[in-house]
């Protein structure tokens, strides 16, 4: 009876070792937290030098004039008033060709790339009957990532545009409709710009037509609409829009973008690795424990800290390797470190082959962490089917546990 209730509290006070894991676990966490909140930042800084994301909205033809109305008194009076034109057909032809910005011990992905806008306007009559001053506009979210001069080709004629704080601007574009006359103008456009993580598109032509390539291998198409068609490979990707009037709203509250994605950051990858940390750290205890209930050589409680602080201490080391080495590299030696120094450790404690045993349950859960992290979308069905045969391994081996108790009390 003294031997059952010694295993059972050697039993609870392993527990609760395990749960108290669950601290410098946490406190790693927290470092792997704060280690990506400095990329993100050195990513948004880098990203704000060169250039942000970009969102191309037109372009679109301004008609400003003046109307006498009667105000409440029935006095007239002149009101000015604005309407814009938007593209009858808009077409928009992107290439795309990413580059990595390397700052510190951080990689950031941004983009040059090569447009061709072209499409007509269609001035109705209403509008060509009247004294009106005319504007192109153009608006990018970050004017800075334009390279070069934007040339604008409106009825044949080239047009230089001028900044604004929010817009490229044409003045001065008066003679382009005759008086009185509906007419529809055709328009083309080159731009080169610069932009960062993502590009966007305002469908404001009565058909949008966009077309974007990019040597991206693993873009992400969001927002109001889907392609069309795309076709993504592993040098890059091709991808079309075709948008109408009749399902995009107002010409200017819709968008659909195409995002670069950088590869899974290691810091990803080692938030994936710690959500198996406690079960790792479980495994082994039970291991041992199973080990000291078959007869083997007791485990003192702080030979159990101290394998456990080692198991912890894993996931500090693949952090610390991933930064300066690809994360498979990283998570490759901080193991072969791990269960080295484990190894050691528990033929000092053993001194037999069952060394081996538990240092090959140490070795075999970091294979199965690095598999279920790489699996993504089947890495909880693989999870729980794995566990449910650890469970079982663990009844197998404890089902005589009560039988060697009873033993143990009869003599």
């Amino acid at each position: 009876m003294k031997h059952g209730n010694s295993l059972i509290f050697k039993v609870v006070l392993v527990g609760i070792l395990a749960l108290a894991m669950l601290i410098p676990l946490a406190m790693i966490q927290g470092l792997v937290s704060e280690r990506q909140a400095n990329a993100d930042n050195t990513i948004q800084t880098i990203s704000n030098e060169w250039s942000r994301a970009q969102t191309i909205s037109g372009p679109h033809l301004v008609f400003e004039y003046d109307v006498i109305v009667k105000d409440a008194t029935g006095k007239p009076e002149v009101k000015k008033v604005s309407r814009k034109v938007y593209p009858e057909h808009l077409k928009v032809d992107a290439d795309i060709a990413t580059q990595r910005l390397h700052r510190s011990i951080y990689d950031v992905m941004v983009y040059r790339s090569a447009l061709t806008l072209s499409g007509d306007f269609n001035i109705p009559e209403e509008l060509a009957a009247q004294d009106a001053r005319i504007r192109i506009e153009m608006e990018l979210s970050d004017l800075r990532g334009i390279e070069g001069e934007a040339a604008f080709i409106l009825a044949g004629e080239p047009y230089r545009f001028t900044d604004s704080r929010d817009a490229m601007l044409v003045k001065g574009l008066e003679d382009i409709a005759e008086r009185g006359k509906a007419v529809i103008i055709p328009f083309s456009m080159d731009l080169r710009m610069k932009g960062s993580t993502s590009m966007s598109f305002r469908p404001v032509g009565g058909i949008t037509e966009v077309t974007v390539r990019g040597d991206c291998p693993n873009p992400s198409f969001t927002g109001d609409f889907l392609p069309a068609e795309r076709n993504v490979r592993d040098d890059g990707f091709t991808a079309t829009w075709s948008v109408s009037q009749i399902n995009r709203g107002a010409p200017e509250e819709s968008s659909f973008q195409v995002e670069l994605l950088q590869d899974v950051t290691q810091y990803q990858q080692t938030t994936r690795t710690l959500k198996y940390g406690i079960l790792i750290i479980v495994l082994v205890f039970v291991a041992s424990l199973i080990l000291e209930l078959s007869g083997r050589r007791k485990i003192n409680i702080i030979q159990y800290l101290v394998i456990g602080l080692s198991l912890v201490l894993f996931y500090a080391l693949v952090l610390s390797f991933s930064e300066f080495m690809a994360f498979g590299c990283a998570y490759a030696l901080a193991a072969i470190m791990t269960t080295a120094a484990l190894l050691g450790y528990f033929r000092g404690i053993l001194h037999d082959r069952t060394a081996w045993i538990l240092v090959a349950l140490v070795a075999l859960a970091y294979i199965v962490s690095y598999v279920l992290v790489q699996m993504g979308t089947y890495a909880l069905l693989s999870g729980t089917l794995i566990l449910f045969v650890v469970l079982a391994v663990v009844m197998y081996f404890t089902r005589n546990l009560n039988k060697k108790n009873d033993t143990q009390t009869e003599e």
